[in-house]
């Protein structure tokens, strides 16, 4: 397995960070954009704590995204695998012949 890791620099809250990863470039893009964005907001709103506090609160703020969609998708999913186990509510024709 010879991967070829990418080095992509970005900005997170006013600080360069070299990201290499095997990811698609703009996809390491968009998340540190988000990550900078969160950071950003939660900045805006908190005042002045230090640049670390921030980032635990972003990680924080993320990781409770995070947890809640996959919340989501299990109950969707539970919901999609019961509707497949009922058996279909299929209404038979009445045989008007007889």
């Amino acid at each position: 397995m010879n991967e070829e890791l990418n080095s992509i620099r970005v900005t997170i809250f006013g600080r360069d960070y070299n990201i290499r990863g095997g990811s698609d470039e703009e996809y390491i893009r968009t998340l540190a954009g988000h990550v900078d964005k969160v950071m950003h907001d939660i900045a805006d709103k908190a005042g002045a704590i230090s640049s670390g506090r921030i980032a635990i609160l972003a990680a924080l703020n993320i990781a409770d995204d995070m947890f809640k969609e996959r919340q989501n998708f299990k109950e969707l999913t539970d919901e999609l695998a019961q509707k497949l186990e009922e058996p279909a509510n299929l209404d038979p024709q009445p045989d008007d012949s007889k």
